[in-house]
Formats: C-alpha cells, sequence, structure tokens
C-alpha cells in the first residue's frame, strides 16, 4: 500500500458520518441529493453535520444511494477489496464488450454534452496509445 492509499484510508477511519457523507456528495449540490433521496434538503444538511451514524432506513438509503456499504460510514478498516473468480470473469466480460465502445464510467450521472463526451473518449483513446508506446 503506498503512502497516499494509507493517507487517504487513515482519513476515511479518522472522519465523522457527516464528513464522509459530504464526501461522497462530492460538488453536487445538496439539493440535488435530497431530491434524488426523496428528502428534505434540511435533513441532509443536517446529516451531513452529524458526528454520529443514524441508525435504519435513512442509513440504508444513503448507502444504496452512493453505493457503499453500510460499514462505510461506521469508518471500519476493511475496506480491501477482494476479488473472485466470479468478479474477474465479469469484469472481462466488460471489457469485451466495451472494447469498440466509447463510452464513460462515472459514479454520478452528469449531464455531459456529446462533444464534452467526443473529447473525454479522445483523451482516453490518447492516454491508451501512450501507455501501450511506453509499455512496447
Amino acid at each position: 500500500m503506498c503512502h497516499t492509499d494509507r493517507k487517504s484510508l487513515l482519513e476515511v477511519q479518522l472522519s465523522t458520518f457527516g464528513e464522509r457523507l459530504r464526501r461522497l456528495r462530492g460538488n453536487r449540490q445538496q439539493k440535488q441529493i435530497a431530491s434524488e433521496l426523496d428528502m428534505p434538503v434540511t435533513t441532509l444538511s443536517t446529516l451531513e453535520k452529524q458526528n454520529s451514524v443514524p441508525r435504519g432506513t435513512v442509513l440504508k438509503k444513503l448507502a444504496d444511494y452512493f453505493g457503499v456499504p453500510v460499514s462505510y460510514f461506521y469508518g471500519e478498516t476493511s475496506f480491501e477489496m477482494k476479488s473472485s473468480d466470479g468478479a474477474k470473469a465479469w469484469l472481462q466480460a466488460l471489457r469485451e464488450k466495451a472494447i469498440d465502445k466509447d463510452a464513460i464510467a462515472t459514479h454520478a450521472s452528469p449531464k455531459y454534452s456529446e462533444e464534452v463526451k467526443k473529447l473525454f473518449a479522445q483523451k482516453i483513446r490518447e492516454k491508451k496509445r501512450a501507455q501501450t508506446s511506453h509499455n512496447s
């Protein structure tokens, strides 16, 4: 584990529930997230200021929305991903399907224009070419 990875893991361990929630929200507005979660903005704002982890359906709703395990909010140290043969096969199948397609994978669902998507795809192709020529 490199120094940066250790620092990131340490930051997650030391942060409060609210800090973890804000980190997941990223640059998206509270209003947008609250609307998508079907909760008042004031509730989301209060949760982001909270030190303690909420219980029940609110916690489950947040974990499901952001695609993290409930344990993320408790700051558990077992974030190491363990691969399995099934997961490797699934990823390989995804890669094979996407070989001839320009795709952008993001955690959030930003609405990029077609022009921006094409620029992303171009940059990705350039980076892949540079990596391929570097590895040759």
